[in-house]
């Protein structure tokens, strides 16, 4: 596993500015570490979105990054672990993609089941919920039915149920999720709490990251902030951008 360098920005990106993100973004820790020790960027990660939905005993986030290969499943899953193993939180991953849950051990939802069927008639989440042996984390393999043209209309239109019958069960939920689902796909940034961009320091051009942020808040999405991973060394990104 290459080193990831997490940093955590805990404020609005402003489009206005034509500054990059990261002069604009408050900067709570940057370390380094490997993806099996992110212990400590994850409490520190976890900690900025209780302080940034500060009423809510019940949360929901959504990850999603201005392109693949940014690391998104690797911190959505990282987070779910911790929160779930140090932390003792009631966690759901949902796995748009098919990546974050791969390495854990959990019993596979039945072929038969249709997701469709228990968005429209409100059936039990309970047979689309996998937990993960030994654990209080949960795995929701929604990657399974993204590609249905039954399951989007039935999810656009009966997502708020679905949403509040898992937000009962569970202290964290995390979505793991791929950029364009924002158009061609079952749309859940108006349906979280709040929504963090992931970003891969020193490559993503500033226009990417606001046009995401555009389509965020054009689908209803509440964005909390920004994390940039995969740094290689700690230049503040305007120096960097002059070098």
């Amino acid at each position: 596993m290459s080193r990831i360098f997490d940093a955590l920005e805990n404020r609005d990106m402003d489009a206005k500015k034509a500054e990059t993100a990261e002069q604009m973004l408050p900067q709570v820790e940057t370390v380094l570490a490997y993806a099996s020790g992110m212990e400590k960027e994850m409490n520190t990660l976890y900690q900025a979105i209780t302080t940034a939905l500060p009423d809510r005993q019940h949360r929901s986030v959504l990850f999603v990054g201005t392109r693949p290969s940014e690391g998104t499943s690797t911190i959505a899953r990282e987070l779910a672990k911790t929160a779930s193993s140090e932390l003792g939180k009631r966690v759901l991953l949902i796995d748009c993609e098919g990546r974050s849950c791969e390495e854990f051990a959990y019993q596979a939802v039945d072929a038969s089941v249709r997701l469709e069927d228990i968005l429209k008639d409100g059936e039990t989440v309970d047979k689309v919920v996998c937990p993960v042996n030994g654990s209080s984390l949960s795995i929701l393999p929604f990657y399974k039915w993204a590609d249905s043209p039954a399951v989007r209309t039935s999810y656009n239109e009966n997502g708020h149920g679905f949403w509040s019958a898992l937000n009962q069960r569970f202290d964290l939920m995390i979505v793991d999720y791929p950029q364009e689902m924002l158009t061609n796909g079952a749309v859940m940034t108006s349906k979280v709490d709040g929504v963090i961009i992931v970003i891969e320091a020193e490559k993503t051009r500033w226009q990417v990251a606001s046009s995401l942020k555009e389509k965020i808040i054009k689908n209803g999405g509440n964005i909390l902030g920004v994390v940039f991973n995969k740094r290689r060394h700690y230049i503040p990104q305007f120096i960097y951008d002059r070098l």
